[in-house]
């Protein structure tokens, strides 16, 4: 529907954007290039921003971009309450029939892991997101996980990603032991005003449009009450042209539609 009425070749504003067409502004491209600096030096990398930001979007583009051959992803976000937990989810992501006690399954995950990388040299990278969910033991867990020969080698590479709770947390001095492991760290915070105009003209050009489409109250409006963040731009805009092309039938999006769309939301 929204397409067809503002003569689009896809939906714009989509989370499901093809890694080649993302909007590559700096704060983007120096935390995709610092986790992909971890990614080729092994250890431990925070990464941290707040929520909507591109966090989970940079972490897809760089993760589609390693190799298999080189590289093998285990990507964790949810369920992680104990270190149980932790290791059978680790252990599906490789592969891994769990055995029943805790201590035999870490021993499997840590064996695989070493095995991957000294055999097939392939590395490992561990990627958790939502890391400021996580409790002190596992997070303590994690650090031991890179003490590999008496901390004389590393076949792993994690990322702890989360919002801005965890870069605060890690200064707690019960995870100095953590801290001093961190050898990559990066922060993506909203887009200033003027690239969240560019944000918005590069995502309406991804899908080819041709002419104008939001009026410049209505763009003002959206760029204003999302604060720069990239998913309130995405949902905004999205609802508007919805409300403009189904409820006014028009080609469109004028300032009624997003102050519809902002009451609906209750952001007015």
């Amino acid at each position: 529907m929204i397409r067809a009425a503002f003569n689009l070749t896809e939906l714009p504003f989509s989370k499901e954007i093809d890694n080649t067409r993302l909007f590559m502004h700096p704060q983007f491209q120096e935390f995709t290039a610092r986790l992909r600096l971890l990614c080729e030096n092994r250890g431990i990398g925070l990464f941290t921003g707040e929520v909507g930001c591109g966090k989970s979007t940079a972490i897809r583009s760089v993760l589609e971009g390693l190799s298999p051959q080189t590289h093998r992803v285990v990507y964790l976000y949810r369920g992680l309450d104990h270190i149980g937990a932790f290791y059978t989810q680790m252990a599906a992501e490789l592969s891994i029939i769990p055995k029943f006690r805790k201590p035999d399954v870490a021993r499997q995950v840590l064996s695989a892991i070493e095995e991957l990388y000294t055999q097939q040299k392939i590395l490992t990278v561990l990627v958790i997101d939502e890391a400021h969910l996580l409790k002190a033991d596992i997070l303590d867990e994690i650090r031991l996980m890179h003490n590999s020969c008496y901390d004389s080698c590393d076949y792993l590479t994690t990322a702890l990603v989360g919002q801005p709770p965890l870069k605060k947390m890690i200064t707690l001095i019960k995870y100095l032991p953590l801290r001093q492991r961190i050898s990559v760290a990066g922060h993506i915070c909203p887009l200033s005003k003027d690239q969240a105009y560019h944000y918005f003209e590069h995502h309406l050009t991804a899908v080819g449009a041709e002419r104008k489409i939001f009026l410049d109250n209505a763009l003002e409006t959206i760029v204003t009450v999302s604060k720069g963040v990239p998913r309130m731009i995405n949902t905004l805009a999205l609802k508007s042209m919805h409300r403009a092309a189904v409820d006014k039938k028009q080609s469109v999006v004028d300032q009624e539609c997003v102050m519809a769309v902002l009451d609906e939301l209750g952001l007015k």
